[in-house]
């Protein structure tokens, strides 16, 4: 094998379970580093004893044991099924931790992208297998809370997938939630914020009535649900749903990441700008807090706005010669006529903005605006949105009988 890479070097150095001996007595440690997760970093290796490839997954120090006991727990219960990675061994020494897993080769995420441009059926396959994984979870009492594209790896060889990272994975307590009733009836009895008067742009101070307790907000910038940005619901399967439709999106129109916030004020401008700065103010109102979004932006019709990322603005201009709209040729790219993906209301148009409900398109929209749902308790389900695929794929295959003038057929 040749001299190790620095990286390598290094994490042997602050890592002291990779040279343990009861570790290299069952793995040898490659130079290559596969990608690095929430709390760690993946390593490729090998297994001495059956010769197969392994990924390490090397926690350098344990900050939060109950999250790495989570983690492996649920590794362990749900591992090696429905496109969960599989756990095979797992080493502590020295206040460090290697986690060995099944070793996927996998697409880039821009490969993703590539696959689901050339063929528009590909983004299907993906997100049926994503919400397999993600039900299968859900089920069993888990929530991942860092569902991305980066996370759901794909093999274009064997037209596989596994879901990784599950280092901020929980338990689902949803069901230890302070009820939303209380939530809004402690809001109605706080005065008015003296911080913004009403006039934030968004006001945070208003985000933290009434008094909660001290969160971190959990996982990736631009894939988190609305409620996590306030601290609310961390726990909640819902948040996993949310970051599946921000993956559909990506995939569907082409760009990733769909979003770059640079904090989690510019993360709530970004989702104001897909489900309008009103639907961000009532979800907070019905959680019991006061968000105040001093830029009023509508909401976005998915099915303009995924065509006109996925083909570019001048084919909308050309095929479905939608209204102009100032405000669109300011909040998007390369948009000089300003073709309008503006949604004009917020219950309508909803569904089949498609002209063909046997449009692959359709389908995507349907199930984007179902998982993107602003309110956690209307979004739909994993399982639910299973059954809009399947539905898709009965209208899909559906062959009329002929028709016959036999009174006995």
């Amino acid at each position: 094998m040749t001299s190790k890479s620095n990286r390598i070097k290094l994490w042997e150095e602050n890592c002291p379970v990779l040279k343990d001996s009861k570790f290299l007595q069952n793995y040898q440690l490659y130079e290559e580093i596969i990608g690095e997760g929430s709390f760690g970093t993946v390593i490729r290796a090998k297994c001495r004893c059956s010769q197969k490839l392994r990924a390490i997954k090397a926690i350098r120090r344990i900050n939060k044991v109950d999250m790495l006991t989570i983690e492996l727990e649920l590794l362990s219960e749900l591992g090696g099924h429905f496109n969960i990675v599989k756990l095979y061994d797992f080493f502590h020494f020295n206040g460090s931790v290697a986690i060995v897993l099944e070793y996927f080769p996998h697409c880039a995420a821009t490969e993703l992208l590539y696959h689901s441009k050339s063929d528009d059926k590909f983004a299907l396959l993906y997100i049926r297998n994503l919400l397999t994984a993600v039900s299968y979870l859900h089920q069993n009492g888990y929530v991942h809370r860092d569902i991305k594209l980066s996370n759901f790896l794909y093999s274009h060889k064997t037209r596989s997938f596994r879901l990784v990272d599950f280092g901020l994975a929980t338990i689902d307590r949803s069901k230890n939630e302070m009820s939303r009733n209380a939530a809004a009836s402690a809001m109605c009895r706080e005065g008015p914020c003296t911080v913004c008067d009403g006039f934030g742009t968004p006001c945070m101070f208003c985000g933290k009535k009434p008094k909660r307790e001290n969160v971190h907000i959990v996982g990736t910038p631009g894939v988190r649900a609305p409620e996590i940005l306030f601290g609310i619901g961390l726990c909640n399967p819902a948040i996993d749903i949310f970051s599946c439709g921000i993956v559909l999106l990506s995939l569907v129109s082409l760009k990733h990441p769909f979003f770059m916030p640079k904090d989690e004020t510019e993360n709530i401008y970004h989702l104001a700008f897909l489900l309008g700065s009103e639907s961000i103010e009532n979800m907070g109102r019905l959680e019991g807090l006061r968000v105040t979004l001093s830029e009023k932006l509508p909401p976005a019709d998915y099915y303009h706005l995924v065509m006109s990322l996925r083909h570019g603005f001048q084919y909308m201009r050309m095929n479905f010669t939608p209204k102009k709209c100032q405000l669109c040729h300011k909040r998007s790219y390369n948009n000089p006529t300003g073709v309008c993906f503006c949604r004009e209301n917020y219950q309508t148009n909803m569904f089949y903005t498609g002209e063909n409900d046997k449009d692959i398109m359709t389908l995507y929209v349907d199930l984007l605006y179902r998982a993107l749902e602003p309110d956690r308790f209307k979004r739909y389900t994993a399982d639910q949105l299973l059954c809009v695929i399947e539905s898709f794929d009965r209208r899909h295959n559906y062959v009329p009988k002929p028709l016959s003038n036999r009174d006995d057929d």
